[in-house]
């Protein structure tokens, strides 16, 4: 039976509630809960005891932190700073370079922000509880002062490291692997003339006016782990790309596996030229699966169509043509398929460019017609001009023009789609695949369903451009070495968050994708309880969704483990 008992303590008395119990055949008296004084019983008898009641989101942050401490993230930085002619590592407000790097990696993936507007989010979160140290120093200038410290020829060899330690930790399959680039646009000046990596060029996201930066990604087929990145100039085509970071994308590859003979590179056809497959060649082990640009290879194109025979992938029934040829100086194995799904996109694209061709000729035709402001041009100038209008991919094949003389000698023109060069676009052209690769000994369905991976690197790239989290955007540096150390950190939060999900995944059966897992983690909160008239803080879990609590076990979030194993002290 419980009772109530005071005891002394300081000239104070303090009461608590009580049972007598047996222990080893003796009566104790043990402790079920502790009252306080008499003046915070009444407190809580009515109803005055509660104190304030903070709330902050945990399960992301934490579950992240475990990743970096289990990869040693910030001792692998570290050792590629240099150290001050004392000797000592660099420290700033607290934070060596490495875990100054491990906090922002942390916030891209979690609340991509400014550095100005990292502590603003970091506040809402239990990183401060959890790391047992203030970061409220952590300000802009704190990032920019310890990205400098970075060499830039270190940033690969951290990631070789990092990779290196993740395949030693996890059992991840490096059979096939992507590879693909991608660009991001900047508001950098174009009077800026402090950087080089920003160019104007072809942006993926349609903002020509704007200077870009590209990134080169390789990733595993499994959950796409992030490999080896390179930062390249804005208006570099992918074909140059390719051919400039092969060399040291091989060496990376034989450092994590030291065989390539059971590694397969996976690549676009954008990345393809003679040059290219000569220095894949010279590597030569190295397997590949990679795409051709059909119109190079007409002939080719003209032979598949008579001979294709359609074969089982995935319950679909594909047209596919089969063959080895030489091509530029070898033999490779050739495989050509019909996608519907290419061929519709295509059609659409043709629709929409033969309306922008529409409006064009219709108001030079109305120019030349006009009796009021005619504008005159020669027959051959008006050839020329007609000419350079209809240029483009398909559209100069369908779109076809007549010039002919008015009764005022004025010349003019019609323009028209030549039905029967349409047919045979869509009949014989559109739609048509070239797959190459090495691998003579694999099926067809075994090619076309590797090349068809490639899918699995631009989901990593529209994961990294996910405004929510994960985002290389927004990034506010103007330099070279900046944005380079800027690169690193987001490559660096996007693997902490796919190796947490590659352990959801494998330890709880967890179902949802990479955004919703994120959002899941932080909707895990603790909250943090002050009574009044009391200094004691109390931290603790708030109730976790039960079909999300054997993910977050498996994470290691768990009141046991409020405080992360990572102490910055050590780094120091």
């Amino acid at each position: 039976m419980a009772a109530i008992q005071p005891r002394m303590s300081r000239g104070k008395k303090y009461w608590s509630i009580v049972e007598s119990r047996r222990v080893n055949g003796k009566p104790r008296t043990t402790i079920l809960e502790y009252l306080g004084t008499a003046d915070s019983l009444l407190d809580r008898l009515q109803g005055n005891s509660e104190g304030t009641i903070k709330s902050y989101s945990h399960g992301d942050t934490s579950a992240l932190l475990n990743v970096a401490e289990e990869l040693d993230i910030i001792r692998i930085i570290n050792r590629h700073i240099p150290r001050s002619k004392s000797g000592q590592k660099p420290v700033r407000d607290g934070l060596t370079v490495g875990a100054s790097f491990l906090l922002a990696a942390i916030g891209r993936a979690c609340h991509p922000t400014s550095k100005l507007g990292w502590y603003d989010w970091c506040k809402e979160t239990s990183l401060q509880y959890s790391l047992q140290t203030s970061l409220k120093n952590l300000d802009s200038q704190h990032f920019w002062d310890q990205m400098d410290l970075l060499p830039v020829d270190a940033i690969p060899k951290i990631e070789a490291e990092i990779t290196e330690k993740l395949l030693s930790r996890y059992n991840i399959k490096l059979g096939k692997l992507f590879f693909d680039t991608t660009n991001f646009f900047t508001f950098i000046d174009s009077q800026n003339t402090r950087c080089d990596l920003p160019q104007r060029g072809r942006n993926k996201q349609k903002r020509l006016d704007l200077r870009q930066i590209g990134m080169a990604l390789l990733v595993s087929e499994e959950d796409q782990f992030p490999l080896f990145h390179r930062v390249y100039k804005g208006n570099t085509a992918d074909v140059t790309v390719f051919k400039e970071v092969i060399s040291d994308m091989t060496k990376r590859i034989l450092s994590l596996t030291n065989e390539l003979a059971d590694i397969t590179l996976v690549f676009d056809k954008g990345n393809n030229s003679k040059n290219n497959f000569e220095l894949l060649d010279n590597e030569n082990d190295l397997h590949y699966v990679g795409g051709l640009v059909s119109s190079y290879f007409v002939d080719l194109i003209k032979e598949a169509n008579k001979n294709f025979n359609p074969i089982k992938i995935q319950d679909e029934l594909l047209p596919a043509y089969r063959t080895t040829k030489e091509i530029w100086g070898k033999q490779r194995t050739c495989v050509v398929t019909i996608s519907k799904q290419l061929r519709d996109g295509q059609i659409q694209g043709i629709k929409q460019h033969l309306q922008k061709k529409y409006k064009i000729l219709e108001k030079l035709k109305q120019q030349l017609e006009n009796s009021k402001r005619r504008k005159t041009l020669k027959e051959g100038e008006l050839v020329e001009r007609l000419k350079k209008i209809i240029c483009g991919q398909f559209i100069n094949l369908i779109l076809k023009f007549d010039v002919f003389k008015l009764a005022d000698g004025t010349v003019t023109f019609t323009y028209f789609i030549d039905q029967e060069a349409y047919d045979h676009l869509i009949d014989h052209i559109l739609g048509r695949k070239i797959l190459v690769t090495n691998r003579h000994g694999w099926t067809s369905e075994e090619i076309i369903l590797t090349y068809r991976g490639q899918s699995k690197v631009e989901y990593a790239f529209r994961k990294v451009k996910n405004p929510r989290h994960l985002a290389i955007r927004p990034q506010y540096h103007w330099t070279d070495q900046k944005i380079e150390a800027h690169f690193l950190m987001c490559i660096l939060g996007y693997l902490l968050t796919t190796v947490a999900y590659h352990k959801a995944q494998k330890q709880s059966d967890y179902k949802r994708n990479v955004g919703n897992f994120l959002e899941d983690l932080r909707s895990i909160r603790i909250s943090c309880t002050k009574k009044n008239k009391s200094n004691k803080v109390k931290y603790q879990l708030e109730s976790i969704d039960p079909a999300f609590h054997k993910t977050a076990l498996a994470l290691g979030i768990s009141n046991e483990t409020l405080r992360s194993k990572i102490n910055f002290s050590d780094y120091n």
